[in-house]
């Protein structure tokens, strides 16, 4: 996940080591920024958390309305690296 890339971007730091690549999961607001920054933390695999609570809602319903629904809803997941940072922006969540 992302807050243990970060740790990672840390260490590597603290160790001078630029010569490693880090990636992260989630698509953090931080993640975000070091990417956006040009440093070595260079991608995140990323889902919408509104998207998934979009599909949440919808299924809670189906269920209240005692409907058949979906046990395995999949989301929508990307990669975000320094060419599409900007289109998520670094200030909050996708």
């Amino acid at each position: 996940n992302d807050p243990t890339a970060l740790g990672a971007l840390a260490a590597c730091k603290a160790a001078n080591r630029t010569n490693i690549l880090i990636y992260g999961v989630d698509g953090s607001p931080e993640a975000k920024a070091e990417i956006a920054s040009g440093s070595q933390f260079v991608g995140s695999g990323a889902q919408s958390p509104i998207s998934i609570g979009v599909e949440s809602v919808k299924l809670a319903y189906q269920v209240l309305k005692g409907e058949a629904y979906e046990k395995r809803v999949p989301v929508q997941t990307f990669m975000i690296n320094k060419d599409n940072v900007a289109q998520y922006g670094t200030d909050g969540w996708q």
